[in-house]
Order: C-alpha cells, then sequence, then structure tokens
C-alpha cells in the first residue's frame, strides 16, 4: 500500500484510532491514518510522525477495488473450540476485557460521549472494531454488532437482531427508545432510561416486549423519511398496552439524538421537548353494525 499524501485532523474530523483533534494524520480516502499516540494495532511505526494503521485493505494485486477489512470481518464465523458456534454472551464479555483504557476514550471522544454511558452498553474491543452486544427482551446476548475505525458498522455472522440494553436500566419514566446504541448512550449521558433498537424498522415485537410495562414511552425518531416511518410503525403497537407513548424527532438540521446532544441538548430541554409532545392516540375499528366508526383514546 502506498500513501502520497495525508492530511491533518481536525476538530471536525479527528482521528479515527485515538480521537484527538491535532498532531494525527489521516489518508485522503479513509484507508489508513498515522497516530504518534496509538501503537496497539500498528503495523509499523513511521519515524517521529507516529504509527501506520490500516483502516481498510482496498486493492488488490490487480489494483481493483476487493472487498474492504469490514465485510470480510462480517463473513467471520465465530465457532468455539468443539466447533459449535460461540456463545454471543461469553464472547462479548472477552470483548469488553479486550477495551483498553485507552480504546474506550477514543471512541467516546469521536462520539462526543461520555465513557460511562458506553461501559452501561458493554462496549467492547475485538481487535479490529468495537463491539456492542444485542439481547432479547429476557437479557440475553443474541448478537454483537461491531462498530469499525472509519465508522463502517456490521454484525458478527450469526448474530441475531436484538436490542441495545444497557446495565442498571432503571424503572424510571420517560423510558427513550433511539435508533442504536450511540444515540441510547447519549440518552443516557441525559439521565434518561433508554435502550437502542438496531434500526428504525427491525424488532418492533421485541421492542414492545421489551418496553410494555412502562407508563411513559418515547420514541426519538432520526430526522429523515425512514426514521419516521418506522417510529410511527412502533409508537403504533406501543399504544395499544402503554397509556402514553410520544414520538419526537430533533430539529431541522440535526440527524439524531446524539448529534443533538453534541449541538448542546440538555436534560432540561428535552424533557421540555417531551412534556409538550402530544401522546399518540390509538384508533380502534369495529366490523358488522357501526364498522367505520371509531374509538381514539
Amino acid at each position: 500500500m502506498v500513501i502520497e499524501k495525508m492530511e491533518r485532523v481536525t476538530r471536525s474530523d479527528p482521528c479515527p484510532i485515538c480521537g484527538h483533534s491535532d498532531w494525527c494524520l489521516v489518508a485522503p480516502d479513509g484507508t489508513a491514518a498515522i497516530c504518534p499516540r496509538t501503537k496497539d494495532g500498528a503495523i509499523k511505526k513511521c519515524g517521529d510522525a507516529g504509527y501506520l494503521h490500516i483502516l481498510d485493505d482496498r486493492h488488490d494485486g490487480h489494483d481493483r477495488h476487493r472487498n474492504s477489512a469490514k465485510w470480510r470481518h462480517t463473513l467471520t464465523v465465530v465457532r468455539g473450540q468443539d466447533g459449535q458456534a460461540q456463545d454471543f454472551g461469553q464472547l462479548s464479555g472477552q470483548y469488553q476485557l479486550q477495551l483498553t483504557s485507552e480504546r474506550l476514550h477514543a471512541l467516546a471522544r469521536s462520539l462526543g460521549l461520555s465513557a460511562g454511558s458506553l461501559q452501561r452498553l458493554r462496549l467492547g474491543w475485538d481487535g479490529s472494531a468495537w463491539t456492542f452486544p444485542m439481547s432479547d427482551t429476557f437479557g440475553k446476548v443474541i448478537g454483537i454488532r461491531r462498530r469499525f475505525l472509519n465508522g463502517g458498522k456490521a454484525s458478527v455472522k450469526d448474530s441475531k437482531t436484538g436490542l441495545f440494553i444497557p446495565m442498571g436500566l432503571t424503572g424510571n419514566d420517560p423510558l427513550l427508545l433511539c435508533e442504536g446504541p450511540t444515540d441510547a448512550a447519549a440518552a443516557l449521558d441525559l439521565g434518561f432510561s433508554a435502550i437502542g433498537r438496531p434500526n428504525c424498522n427491525s424488532v418492533v415485537k421485541m421492542t414492545v416486549k421489551a418496553a410494555q410495562d412502562r407508563t411513559e414511552i418515547v420514541v426519538v425518531a432520526d430526522n429523515d423519511r425512514a426514521g419516521g416511518t418506522g417510529a410511527e410503525r412502533l409508537a403504533a403497537t406501543l399504544a395499544l398496552c402503554c397509556p402514553c407513548v410520544k414520538i419526537i424527532v430533533p430539529p431541522d438540521g440535526i440527524k439524531d439524538l446524539r448529534q443533538w446532544f453534541n449541538a448542546g441538548l440538555t436534560s432540561e430541554a428535552l424533557r421540555g421537548t417531551i412534556a409538550d409532545t402530544p401522546t399518540i392516540g390509538v384508533k380502534v375499528s369495529f366490523s358488522g353494525a357501526g364498522a367505520g366508526k371509531g374509538v381514539r383514546r
């Protein structure tokens, strides 16, 4: 791999290795970085500039694009010593033990989140990517989401899609249902109870089951069409078993809750937004006599 030119990191584009906004260098195409602070995971030392880290293998012997490292990791099947599929709870625990303080704080800085909220979501490191376990409604880890140094995401093969449920989740209302683990971490930093969904459309039944005993639920939608549609679908189902369900969306120009938090959202401001948001109603239709009439709660 030949790197002709490296660009200095900035505050808006920090180092993908250590999370700092000075000294480090990144290739324009995102394939590599030189970090003077982090030796772990580097392939060599580049003099006084620092340690060279490869972020993405992009070319084969014919200089054509091939599968990235991210994609190859996605296809890796995790097996135990007996050849059986690895227990994801055990694997997640191993990854948590492999996470160094340096890696933890690098991700926290790059995301604008606290290390504590990421630890509550059982953040780990598998040697190439940060890991977040996905659980079912009983708290059993059924899969692992990976977050790569270049921001790409994938799941360990054979993972089942589940929820990002933090340790120490309280029964305090409202419960915020967010998209992804980092939005859930932002909600935790804001002082709320929160669960992360894998995306805006999946595991609706699982999410409802995890939240059905709550008095007040707030679905935090991403500020795009898919996020809004998915939030409405989930909220309509939740409203059948929860007395108070609301949907909130970040203001224009802000994509999601984490970005909103980084833009200065406070706990008091979010509570005010939730208080001012109307509750989702439930429309019940009847067949037979009186069909076409409905009752709205």
